[in-house]
């Protein structure tokens, strides 16, 4: 638990200095280690009162292959993360406009679009979009270890009501390299308060060595 800062433009519950709590492991690859941060997660929010929240899960992985399949370029994959990542402050519509503005065709547009819209259990989504992946490596990674990751999820007495895969979720930093997760609190509607994920390569672009990792935020101010 420490200070923090970041370049941002001022806002509420939004400073360019706030107080952070972090949760890592470091040093394992198994989706149990996704799965414990996330139910530290669901504990923390729980103890401190909060009862309407989503916990929000995504893969960085699933998430290039559905960009891909819609027919996006490899090399313009972030960009479109970039863009999606807006969906929620600038709707469907300035999502498109962007993606056009990003170079990415009609066509690609429309079907990143619905192919992110997929909803449903978590095992009804992932089946749905399993089919639609079925062909890209990468994809099916993604799926792999949603799956492991969501079968864990019980063991820590997680219920269903507050977790969902969202395929729409991106969390901007680029580093993220497999599961992604992201807490809506739904009452009071005061947005994202905890996110965070897999980031294999982060830790070795400063030693030299692979180091599997994962991790949350929490943030402090906005509770």
């Amino acid at each position: 638990i420490s200070r923090v800062w970041r370049h941002e433009s001022p806002q509420k519950g939004r400073y360019r200095e706030f107080w952070q709590c972090d949760v890592d492991i470091v040093g394992s690859k198994s989706m149990l280690a996704d799965a414990e941060i996330i139910a530290v997660i669901f504990e923390c929010l729980k103890e401190l009162g909060f009862k309407e929240f989503t916990i929000r899960i995504n893969n960085r992985k699933l998430l290039s292959a559905i960009v891909q399949v819609a027919g996006v370029e490899k090399e313009k994959v972030v960009q479109a993360f970039r863009a999606i990542d807006k969906l929620e402050k600038i709707g469907t519509e300035g999502v498109k406009k962007e993606l056009k503005e990003r170079g990415i065709n009609d066509i690609a547009i429309n079907k990143i679009l619905e192919l992110i819209s997929v909803e449903g259990s978590p095992e009804e989504t992932l089946e749905r979009v399993e089919k639609l992946v079925e062909n890209n490596k990468e994809g099916m990674e993604g799926i792999k270890e949603l799956k492991q990751l969501i079968s864990y999820l019980p063991s820590f007495n997680i219920n269903e009501n507050f977790y969902k895969i969202d395929l729409s979720l991106v969390r901007g930093l680029d580093y993220y390299t497999g599961p992604i997760f992201e807490t809506v609190i739904t009452k009071p509607r005061i947005g994202s308060i905890t996110g965070g994920g897999r980031f294999d390569d982060l830790i070795g672009m400063f030693v030299g060595e692979r180091i599997p990792a994962c991790g949350t935020t929490v943030g402090l101010d906005r509770i």
